[in-house]
C-alpha cells in the first residue's frame, strides 16, 4: 500500500485543518449513483481536495495530492500495458483515487492494473455511462467547499477577533490572548 493511503487529512479542531472528504463520502453521493469500486478498496479513506480530468497520456506530470481523477480511457487505450506503472506513479504522486468510464475508449480494465490498484490502495472506480463528468467534478468540489467552510468560518471569526483588538488600542498580550481564545490554546 502507498504511503499516501493513511493520510489523516488534519487533525480536529486546528485552524489550519483541511478538508476532510473521503472517496467514500463521494461514493455515496448521488452524482456517484452507480459508480463501483474495483479495485482498491481499502483506500477508500484517501483525501479527495480536488478534482481533474485525465484526457492526456502525461497525466503524472500535471496531477496534484488528494486529487480525483476522472477518465474516459482515452488517454490509456494505447499504453494497455502501462496501467499498472500508471497506478504506481499516480499513488505516489498521492492522488486520491482513478474513476474511469469504460466502452468509449477502453473496454476493460487489465488484471495488472487492478492488481496494482490492490497492492496500493488506490481506489479505482468505475463511473457509469450516463453520469456527465461536470456532474462527478461539481460533486467533488461542493463536497471540498462545505467541508471546508467551517475552517473559513473559523478563519474570519479569529481576523475579526484580531480586528477588534487592534481598533480597541491594544496591544501584543491582547493579540496574543485572543489568538490563543480562537485557537484553543
Amino acid at each position: 500500500m502507498g504511503s499516501y493511503a493513511n493520510d489523516p487529512g488534519g487533525s480536529e479542531g486546528e485552524l489550519s485543518e483541511r478538508p476532510s472528504l473521503r472517496v467514500r463520502d463521494l461514493l455515496a453521493h448521488p452524482a456517484f449513483a452507480g459508480a463501483h469500486v474495483v479495485a482498491g478498496g481499502v483506500g477508500l479513506d484517501r483525501v479527495v481536495r480536488r478534482a481533474n480530468v485525465m484526457e492526456v497520456p502525461d497525466i503524472v506530470d500535471w496531477v496534484k495530492p488528494h486529487e480525483l481523477l476522472l477518465t474516459t480511457g482515452y488517454p490509456l487505450r494505447e499504453v494497455p500495458g502501462g496501467l499498472a506503472s500508471l497506478v504506481s506513479n499516480l499513488d505516489d504522486a498521492q492522488v486520491a483515487a482513478l474513476g474511469v468510464k469504460l466502452r468509449r475508449y477502453l473496454d476493460e480494465l487489465p488484471p495488472a492494473m487492478i492488481a496494482e490498484a490492490d497492492r496500493r490502495g488506490l481506489p479505482l472506480l468505475l463511473l457509469p455511462d450516463q453520469v456527465a463528468f461536470d456532474d462527478l467534478l461539481t460533486a467533488i468540489m461542493s463536497g471540498v467547499l462545505e467541508q471546508r467552510a467551517p475552517v473559513v468560518e473559523q478563519g474570519e471569526q479569529v481576523h475579526q477577533a484580531l480586528l477588534d483588538v487592534v481598533l480597541g488600542g491594544g496591544g501584543l498580550e491582547e493579540l496574543v490572548d485572543a489568538l490563543r481564545d480562537h485557537v484553543e490554546g
